[in-house]
């Protein structure tokens, strides 16, 4: 049995007795979850408030980014302000590659300087193994915290940004060939701004869902705070408020799931593999996510021949494409049925491959849910996703009949990308999938596909027999 842990990285801050994620504070406090770092502050007081605050949350598909203004002012004598920004990471663990153990890009400024900050221990009692019955033992988490100074002169007001990035949390687990994941979600906590003077004068909190299924998205902490703007824009605002943990956010942003082999019809030989299949319960829905299918490309790469030891890539174009292989490297359609790692299909066309297309001719047709995709060159060598073009906008025709544009952010994926199909219920025999426009690569104008797998709706729950 293996379990690992996933989309690692969740922020968090402050509050005496408080919980986590969120605000900056003026000083650490003993949290429980948190740990105990030493007081900048040892009366714990400050003379600086908020007056304003804007935090704006987008909800991509993996991670969140966030921006948060706050308009602090000095209401005292002339101080070198600490500013505590406690960061929650995931434990390390050998089977995930890709650990993240700290926020992405994370940066603090006033008045449109930089400042600098530095990581600070927590300390206290540490954070406990998380055990689930099902699943197994998940390492304890680990905990720092983001150490800035700002400078106040008497009565100065200054504007203070911080940018950041944070992948969703979630724990994923699996025994044999079975697979379980928590609900990925985000937290946020205004609790912290209670170490400040005072109430904050006034704030607006805006959350985005960003990312292809809004609907997935529910804000489950605070209840009745946010007002519904659109479908996909949701906010709050508020004057004088001194923020209690009852005011701390909590995000759900994918739902847990669980996944099992294929049987019966649907069952992939893995001795001799010719497509992928598995069954993905979410709550009381059923899916069969597979490649079971032959695809056919309007054209594709030639292949790159073995290098040789002396061999030198004599063009950018060159290295953008070879992998460190002994055999030659070749860019077939067949490749994006995920059989193996690090290869993709590749256009072959002059220019960025506007126009090309690849033709799917299902073997179970059955309605489809979502057409999963991972739109650029996934490899073992991160720097192919960028060297080559990934796919911006794809027209997608379903049995020749159906056809809307699906839109992709210029982001890196871990998994592959959702494209839901709405308003169709046919079973699906065929799905051609059209280049419509790209994000250029920084090396090479090849546009990769490296994964299709088509996420198809079961009307009742199928038949399998679990690991254990």
């Amino acid at each position: 049995m293996r379990t690992r842990v996933i989309c690692l990285v969740v922020p968090l801050l402050l509050l005496a007795n408080g919980r986590v994620f969120g605000n900056g504070g003026a000083w650490q406090t003993g949290v429980p979850v948190t740990g105990n770092g030493a007081a900048s502050d040892q009366k714990r007081s400050t003379n600086v408030t908020i007056e304003d605050e804007k935090l704006v949350i987008d909800l991509h598909q993996e991670f969140a980014a966030v921006e948060v203004r706050y308009r602090m002012r000095n209401t005292g004598a002339q101080v070198e302000q600490d500013f505590f920004f406690p960061v929650e990471r995931w434990a390390d663990n050998e089977d995930t590659e890709n650990t993240a153990t700290d926020l992405v890009d994370y940066g603090i400024t006033a008045d449109g300087t930089e400042l600098k900050w530095d990581n600070v221990d927590a300390k206290g009692e540490g954070p406990k193994a998380v055990v689930d019955p099902k699943w197994g033992d998940f390492k304890p988490a680990k905990r720092l915290w983001k150490k800035s100074q700002i400078p106040f002169t008497p009565g100065q007001t200054r504007e203070i940004l911080i940018r950041y990035r944070s992948p969703y949390a979630a724990n994923e687990s699996s025994v044999s060939d079975d697979g379980n994941a928590t609900d990925a979600y985000f937290r946020y906590s205004l609790s912290p701004a209670a170490t400040w003077k005072g109430p904050i004068g006034k704030g607006k909190i805006t959350v985005n869902f960003l990312h292809p299924r809004p609907e997935e998205i529910t804000i489950s902490k605070p209840k009745d705070r946010f007002k519904k703007i659109t479908a996909t824009q949701f906010v709050w605002e508020f004057q004088n408020l001194k923020p209690t943990l009852a005011d701390d956010m909590k995000i759900i942003v994918h739902p847990a799931y669980a996944l099992y082999p294929a049987s019966r019809e649907y069952r992939a030989d893995y001795e001799h593999p010719g497509f992928r299949a598995e069954y993905i319960f979410i709550g009381n829905r059923y899916f069969l996510q597979h490649s079971d299918y032959e695809a056919v490309a309007s054209s594709t790469r030639k292949p790159e021949p073995a290098p040789s030891p002396a061999q030198t890539p004599s063009k950018p174009d060159d290295s953008s494409m070879r992998l460190k292989s002994e055999s030659e490297q070749t860019f077939d359609v067949a490749n994006i049925k995920g059989l193996e790692s690090g290869t993709t299909w590749a256009e072959g066309v002059e220019g960025d491959g506007i126009g090309e297309n690849i033709a799917l001719t299902v073997h179970h047709p059955l309605p489809l849910d979502a057409i999963m995709i991972m739109p650029g060159y996934r490899s073992d060598d991160a720097t192919f996703w960028t060297k080559n073009n990934r796919v911006a906008e794809l027209e997608v025709t379903l049995n020749g009949e159906h056809t809307f544009v699906a839109s992709i952010p210029d982001e890196k994926f871990g998994t592959p990308y959702p494209i839901p199909v709405r308003g169709y219920a046919k079973p699906v025999s065929a799905v051609k999938l059209v280049i419509k426009a790209v994000h250029r690569g920084t090396a090479a104008q090849d546009t990769c596909i490296s994964l299709v797998e088509l996420r198809a709706r079961l009307s009742q729950k199928p038949k399998f027999q679990p690991a254990r």
